[in-house]
């Protein structure tokens, strides 16, 4: 961690004067403690260890590196106890660490701080749902803002509260504040379902059962499994087993929907998704961590996944998108942590082992990741996810015989091939072409179509495979121009096609579609390449010229470089057209 301290060794005194300047404003637009504020020199202040702390907490904050953070502020802490503007920066790193225990001690210190205090007032809120004091929990959310990710998730936290508070009809006023934002009807209908039916209302929860599955949010997992068991608390068993198939038959690798119907077949009643206002807060964060996710906002989500732990310590599908998050960000390691603490005995255990596999493979453990797999896949053998997670393994290694191997291991432990397996098909075929094996690749391909014609993915494969083979021209020109049409804005698509026009002679029109992938994938080297050599054959000898040297910026593969040299050199053998 000393590092962080290296890194603001050097700048301490520009951000000190800086802040000077701007009446306590350092120059990242931060405020800074308030001791730095009232310091009559800078002698004291810049031997300040407490002043290095805070310097290095924030480096360590925009690092991402929480742990460090919270580690540097509270040494600053130590010093400064009351600082409000301190105790901000520790409860954001304490809650970009995922650490709520220490938030929760933060915040009603922070609280007292100038200024929006949201993210103080929602840990509050937090702990009050947690111990059950929903009048505690609406004050605090009531202190709390509604702007940024707050706009959906006050809502849905007031809703709970609102309920558990005798007020009903308030609680579902609360949610029509989501009627405002595109987007989120999915999620309000869903939540709507789920207060019907803690309220217990089974009139009112039939009627929001209704109209969420026939709504947007009809085929979300959590939906179907909470309306299976109402079903089945309400005597009606018997209607569950049909929806539990009609999912399963658009989802088949739902684990969460698979468990439900074991439960069903060995007589075992179907639990409750919520069955109270707290597990219902507890939802509704999981669900808006899975909304922001979507968005890219891992680490808004991450913190929200923590809250809804707090409140819920047993909700593997929350720890499943918790790691999921640390994926996202890159964090191997946290991300392995995470999925190895899943009970294995859980619909998401064999998932969780095989993500850590995956984990392990990207920490450099490579050997140790395909045996986890291998394990996985003997004690599931008429399963197929950890034989094509072992292919995976190989692909990005770029050992593509190893790959192509793979994927036929689990190719052939499927006995009906269904429309959904065109992806192994294809994954296959992809590793038997890079490994040179074209026949084996192209019947790969074509049975890919064949499960799922006109995929553009596979049309644009094969076409341009053959394109750059020099065979079946008028079928690729005929599979490409589909391909386009159906992904427009696809870079490397438009590039196939520009490619083919280019080999069927007609340069003109090589240009347009070369200049158009270039617009949408401006940093990759092959398409550059491509359009260099257009540009030459239509005379553009300078602009040619250009290209080529951007493609070799462009880091090209290590066999293109030398090619790539000897045409900026000599420009390409046989004569271009006239000069326009």
């Amino acid at each position: 961690m000393e590092k962080y301290k290296t890194v603001i060794s050097g700048v301490i005194l520009t951000v000190l004067l800086g802040a000077c300047a701007t009446n306590g404003v350092s120059s990242e637009g931060n405020a800074l403690p308030n001791a730095f504020q009232d310091a009559g020199g800078t002698t004291d202040v810049l031997s300040s260890t407490y002043f290095g702390e805070y310097l290095a907490g924030r480096e360590a904050l925009r690092e991402q590196d929480a742990d460090a953070a919270l580690h540097y502020f509270d040494d600053a802490l130590e010093e400064r106890a009351d600082d409000t503007i301190l105790l901000g920066m520790a409860l954001q790193a304490a809650l970009a660490k995922g650490d709520i225990a220490r938030a929760v001690k933060i915040a009603p210190f922070a609280v007292k701080g100038e200024g929006d205090q949201s993210t103080a007032n929602l840990v509050l809120a937090i702990e009050a749902l947690a111990k059950n004091d929903f009048a505690a929990a609406e004050g605090y959310f009531q202190q709390t803002s509604d702007n940024g990710f707050n706009v959906l998730l006050k809502p849905l936290l007031m809703a709970w509260v609102r309920l558990a508070l005798g007020n009903v009809d308030d609680a579902f006023a609360e949610l029509d504040a989501l009627d405002r934002y595109n987007g989120f009807d999915a999620l309000k209908e869903y939540q709507s379902a789920l207060l019907a039916d803690v309220s217990g209302d089974r009139l009112l929860a039939d009627q929001k059962y209704s109209e969420a599955l026939n709504g947007p949010s009809g085929r979300t997992v959590r939906l179907v499994q909470s309306y299976g068991a109402f079903l089945d608390r309400t005597g009606r068993r018997d209607q569950v087993k049909p929806i539990y198939e009609e999912y399963l038959a658009q989802f088949p690798l739902s684990p969460t929907i698979q468990a439900e119907l074991d439960n069903l077949a060995a007589g075992r009643p179907l639990e409750p998704v919520v069955s109270d206002a707290r597990s219902g807060a507890a939802e509704a964060l999981y669900s808006a961590a899975s909304i922001i996710g979507q968005e890219r906002a891992i680490g808004v989500a991450a913190t929200y996944i923590h809250f809804a732990l707090h409140l819920e310590p047993e909700l593997p599908m929350a720890r499943m998108l918790l790691a999921e998050t640390a994926e996202d960000r890159g964090n191997w390691q946290e991300a392995f942590d995470l999925y190895s603490n899943i009970n294995p005995a859980s619909p998401y255990g064999k998932n969780a082992e095989i993500r850590a596999a995956w984990a392990v493979y990207k920490l450099g453990r490579k050997e140790e990741a395909r045996a986890r797999l291998e394990n996985v896949a003997a004690a599931y053998p008429d399963d197929i996810e950890a034989l094509v997670v072992l292919a995976d393994v190989s692909r990005d290694a770029k050992e593509w015989t190893e790959a192509a191997k793979g994927y036929g291991r689990a190719i052939d432990r499927i006995k009906v091939y269904e429309p959904r397996h065109w992806s192994l098909f294809y994954a296959r075929g992809v590793a038997h072409e890079q490994s040179r094996q074209w026949p084996l690749a192209e019947a790969d391909l074509m049975r890919s179509l064949e499960l799922r014609p006109d995929h553009p993915q596979v049309l644009n494969y094969l076409a341009y495979s053959w394109v750059d083979r020099n065979e079946n021209l008028d079928k690729a020109r005929e599979m490409l121009i589909k391909a386009v049409s159906l992904r427009p804005r696809d870079g490397f698509i438009i590039d196939s096609l520009g490619w083919l026009y280019y080999r069927l002679g007609e340069y003109d029109n090589a240009v347009i579609q070369l200049e158009k992938a270039v617009s949408l994938e401006a940093a990759d080297p092959t398409i550059t390449d491509h359009l260099a050599d257009a540009y030459w054959r239509v005379g553009r000898r300078e602009e040619a010229r250009y290209q080529w040297q951007r493609a070799l910026w462009l880091d090209p593969a290590e066999d293109q470089v030398p090619l790539i040299e000897e045409k900026l050199k000599h420009g390409l053998v046989d004569a271009p057209k006239a000069e326009k």
